[in-house]
């Protein structure tokens, strides 16, 4: 137990740490030091190349100490990396705060060996001796020892010294803000923004050296660091059609396009563009390309940073920018169209396709707007009245508006007709009755000219249109949330009962198009979502009651709570009424598979910046534990670490075939009486369950969840044959059914409707009182 204890220990001194960072006065002392210990720890490991690093600043002299104290105090903030198989972008997605401290020092603190630290080389296989790490070997042994390059499926085994001496030669160039033309010949071309500070760099790169098997390409980047630049570099040898070119962040769109373009002078081919926080695959730029024609330009739907739509095409109605067709809404209203393309009246994201004749015409994008692209696509139609736009609901791209990435000093030089006509169709279309045009009344559309005022048109009587609110964050990154999965089964099990559900995350919390939703249901996690000024509320409470106030939960119509001791005690010390509703299990995702048993002890989850006893503990008793979660690095043995993340769909056979899942909670959770979602899956799937106590949770699962309560209990359990403490397959198998019938979402969707049915129509006959 000593080594958990040392563990939480070095955690307590951390978090001490970090306080002292943020104090005056003492704080510049702590910040100060920090940075020495930083420089002395990177100066032992004996990983600087000097030259390299002088390089990506333009000295003509410089040593270790120069170097070094450069880089610990600003260079690793401007993306610069002291070794050339070191790519502080790259390595810092993988290690911890590297937001915070340079990425080579949390290298040298963690497990070295486990560490990608390069885009093009996968150093973890390349480990040749389980004592070295592969990038301390390799640069170690540099005048004789090869390293294996592999970009989109190309494979290049080069010495350690050739890679050094084209990085250094890179990042001369990237000094000079080299620029190279366009290679290849062919007819379509293809621009690849990228923007500066993008850790997911190397696999928009990837993808767009596949593309120049069939066009040329060029990669545009914006502010670019050192390290895209020599990446970009080696990948250029691989794939020689690939071409990139530096931009300071300066620079508008529209001019970013056109130095792109204005080597090609083509009648043939096309044109695509695609954003830079777009992640088009190489089948969605081939499906905008097939669809692309002599006068039509096609695009994807437009996805925002925060998950909801940030256009479907655009229209012209009065203003100096275009209205953006079903911006702020959720993704769930694209299924009334997202049957075939769709014509628009113009495009306006930065990712689009056009005939390079078209693009030649229209002089490019050659007039300043804050809408560049579509202003182009106005140009193009008042020169021609048969131009046309189209989106391919197909295709999704995350983007940000132009004005956003780039220089905001643009002005508007066009007036766009009036298609408002077209919008209303569109609309229509979509679900919606428009009832009139008006001002925006959100401040950030100022200029958009007039925007729809919109009806919902119920498709049956019976159907609500809900709208669930998270905490989670949206896209990849809140897909590993346990939030996320909550909220899926859920909406998925409302749709059962003949719903129309839309998920919100936390960034859209307050998306434009709430006022549209007949119930608002709030899943409350770490985060407080107030309720709406529309519509009927419900909060249901799965995490975090000691941050509950009686103040939010006033605001909501209906409030639940996933612990019975809970919800009792809060009703009376507040009068008001929260009723009790255990967390459920998705029946479509979690269910006996009939997968063999082994004999691997299993946890799913993220280390919360803690060390977690249920993990922590047994590993230090010499228990083996298979971990699936992020950020645990700094408190286990990267041994333990099998993945970060584990796809949802193989979580149940995973549960299964399990020997033991470990669970524990959150100690708010674990004091109120809160059971995680983890036992109702792993119970669900046939799994069994050693799980720290938590009131009423033996009374929930019987025997197939066996409790503990100290780290000792723990251990003791874990180091006893399952078969002994867990009951026999047939009573497993029973203990499953049970919870697939019992605790379904399904069946909690069916309380919460009934609940919300018998309150609208209570306000419907206090109405007709009325």
């Amino acid at each position: 137990m000593s080594g958990s204890r040392t563990v939480q220990a070095r955690t307590r001194v951390r978090a001490l740490w970090r306080r002292l960072r943020d104090l005056p006065f003492v704080g510049v002392a702590v910040r100060l030091g920090d940075r020495i210990l930083w420089a002395r720890e990177i100066t032992r490991s004996g990983l600087v190349d000097v030259p390299f690093y002088a390089a990506q600043r333009g000295w003509k002299h410089g040593g270790l100490r120069r170097a070094t104290w450069d880089y610990v105090f600003r260079g690793f903030r401007h993306g610069l990396s002291p070794n050339p198989l070191f790519d502080e972008l790259v390595a810092g997605r993988g290690l911890p705060e590297s937001h915070r401290v340079p990425a080579l020092y949390a290298y040298l603190v963690s497990d070295r060996r486990t560490v990608a630290v390069h885009p093009w080389w996968d150093a973890p296989a390349d480990a040749v001796d389980d004592r070295v790490a592969p990038l301390d070997f390799a640069w170690a042994h540099r005048d004789t020892t090869e390293v294996a390059l592999a970009v989109a499926g190309r494979r290049l085994t080069v010495p350690v010294a050739q890679l050094r001496a084209w990085s250094i030669d890179a990042a001369r160039g990237w000094r000079r803000r080299d620029m190279r033309p366009l290679a290849g010949d062919r007819g379509d071309v293809v621009v690849r923004m990228l923007q500066h500070r993008d850790r997911d760099y190397p696999r928009r790169v990837a993808t767009a050296a596949t593309l120049t098997e069939t066009n040329a390409v060029v990669v545009a980047a914006v502010g670019c660091e050192v390290g895209q630049w020599v990446a970009m570099d080696v990948a250029s040898r691989l794939f020689p059609g690939l071409t990139w070119r530096h931009f300071d962040r300066s620079v508008s769109y529209g001019a970013v396009v056109n130095a792109c373009f204005v080597a090609r002078h083509a009648d043939e081919g096309t044109v695509c563009v695609i954003g830079p926080r777009s992640d088009l695959d190489v089948e969605d730029v081939r499906r905008l390309q097939e669809s692309v024609r002599r006068g039509r330009a096609v695009a994807p739907i437009e996805v925002a940073a925060d998950g909801t739509i940030a256009a479907v095409g655009a229209a012209g109605t009065g203003g100096t920018l275009p209205y953006r067709i079903l911006a702020g809404h959720p993704v769930e209203d694209l299924e009334g169209i997202a049957d075939r393309l769709l014509e628009v009246p113009l495009l306006i994201g930065p990712t689009f396709a056009i005939a390079t004749a078209d693009l030649s015409a229209a002089g490019a994008l050659s007039r300043p707007h804050p809408a560049p692209v579509a202003a182009l696509c106005a140009a193009l139609r008042h020169e021609n009245a048969e131009f046309s736009c189209v989106v391919d609901p197909r295709v999704r791209s995350t983007a940000y508006a132009p004005q956003e990435i780039f220089t905001r000093d643009e002005r508007a030089t066009i007036t766009f007709a009036d298609d408002r006509a077209a919008a209303t169709s569109i609309l229509e279309r979509a679900g919606f009755d428009v009832h009139g045009w008006s001002p925006p009344t959100y401040r950030s559309r100022a200029g958009s000219g007039l925007e729809p005022e919109l009806r919902w048109r119920r498709p049956d009587p019976s159907m609500l249109r809900w709208a669930l609110k998270i905490s989670a964050p949206p896209g990849p990154q809140g897909a590993v949330w346990g939030d996320t999965h909550f909220a899926d089964g859920l909406a998925k099990a409302l749709r059962r009962h003949g719903q129309f559900v839309a998920v919100d995350s936390f960034d859209a919390r307050a998306r434009p198009s709430s006022y549209l939703d007949d119930v608002t249901l709030v899943v409350r996690g770490p985060y407080r979502i107030d309720a709406p000024t529309s519509g009927l509320s419900v909060e249901w409470i799965i995490s975090h009651p000691d941050q509950i106030t009686a103040e939010e939960v006033g605001g909501f119509d209906l409030v639940y709570a996933a612990s019975d001791r809970w919800s009792a005690a809060a009703s009376d010390r507040w009068g008001m009424p929260v009723e009790p509703l255990l967390e459920c299990t998705d029946v479509d995702q979690f269910h006996p598979r009939g997968v063999e048993r082994t004999d691997e002890i299993v946890f799913v989850g993220t280390a919360r910046g803690i060390a977690r006893p249920s993990v922590v503990a047994p590993l230090a008793a010499g228990i083996p534990v298979r971990v699936y979660g992020p950020d645990w690095r700094t408190f286990i043995p990267a041994s333990a670490i099998v993945a970060e993340s584990i796809p949802n769909s193989e979580l149940s056979a995973r549960y299964e075939s399990a020997s033991v899942v470990l669970n524990d909670q959150w100690p708010a959770m674990r004091r109120e009486g809160f059971i995680a979602m983890r036992p109702f899956d792993a119970v669900a799937a046939g799994g069994r369950v050693v799980s720290e106590y938590v009131d009423g949770i033996e009374a929930v699962f019987g025997d197939a969840v066996v409790t503990f309560r100290t780290e000792a209990e723990l251990v003791a359990l874990l180091q006893r044959d399952p078969d002994e403490i867990f009951p026999d397959q047939a009573a497993l198998a029973a203990a499953s059914e049970r919870i697939r019938r019992d605790h379904s979402f399904d069946a909690r969707a069916a309380q919460i409707l009934a609940a919300v049915r018998e309150r609208r129509e209570q306000s419907v006959r206090r109405g007709v009182g009325r």
